[in-house]
């Protein structure tokens, strides 16, 4: 394992990244997490600004934030083939700069006012209490009997409330991962137990995984005091 840090201005070198459609996204912690990816081909809408990013698609969004504590790690893991390594990045915040709501439980937030598409906008935020302190995960949602059912959770660890998990499957919210350096938003199908996830954004959620309680995998080379936000998977040989 490889690992170095990006030395040129954080934002432009994912926002490089971010307008190459080849590249994908990862926001999350270890055991929930959101990916954003996108076709060459595909009709996407793309919104610059000096400290901000969009790219929007029918699939899902991404948004880049500007910080100016962000540090990018940029680090090269084994793969499943012994002769070939992977590439990736991890857009990092000091510990202070990267806590978020730190919600354990289900909880309303609200109209989703910062939704990426404007129809989207004011449809119910549940924040589902698995983000740890950097990321809050949440779903958002129009459908009544979806929002009965995260009202009826609130105050519950979302994996433990009863029902939950099978309303979400039904009704498929819109799954909102964000952090202090970005958000990702998968407007895809949640898969049932047992099925396999959408080409495109998507999102997992393993429990197992999210007991042990970390921000990102131990074979991650984040410097301690860092927290990753958002992640970086650039093509094969990039």
């Amino acid at each position: 394992m490889t690992q170095s840090a990006i030395t040129e201005d954080s934002f432009d070198a994912l926002t490089r990244h971010a307008l190459d459609p080849r590249t994908g996204w990862s926001l999350g912690i270890f055991g929930a997490i959101a990916e954003f990816m996108r076709d060459p081909g595909e009709a996407t809408a793309i919104e610059t600004g000096a400290d901000i990013l969009k790219v929007v698609t029918a699939r899902g969004g991404l948004v880049v934030r500007r910080h100016p504590a962000t540090v990018v790690v940029d680090y090269e893991m084994p793969s499943r083939h012994a002769e070939r390594r992977v590439r990736a990045l991890a857009a990092c915040l000091p510990e202070r700069d990267a806590a978020r709501a730190g919600r354990a439980v289900v909880t309303e937030v609200g109209p989703d006012m910062a939704a990426l598409r404007e129809e989207d906008r004011g449809a119910l935020l549940f924040d589902l209490g698995i983000g740890l302190t950097s990321v809050e995960t949440c779903v958002r949602t129009r459908a009544p009997a979806l929002i009965a059912a995260l009202r009826a959770a609130e105050g519950m660890p979302a994996l433990a409330a009863p029902g939950l998990i099978a309303a979400m499957v039904e009704h498929g919210p819109h799954r909102v991962f964000a952090s202090a350096l970005g958000r990702i938003e998968v407007f895809q199908p949640i898969p049932p137990p047992g099925g396999v996830s959408p080409d495109g954004p998507h999102t997992h959620v393993l429990p197992k995984l999210i007991a042990h309680g970390r921000t990102h995998a131990a074979s991650v080379p984040i410097p301690e005091g860092l927290v990753p936000c958002l992640s970086i998977h650039p093509p094969s040989g990039a």
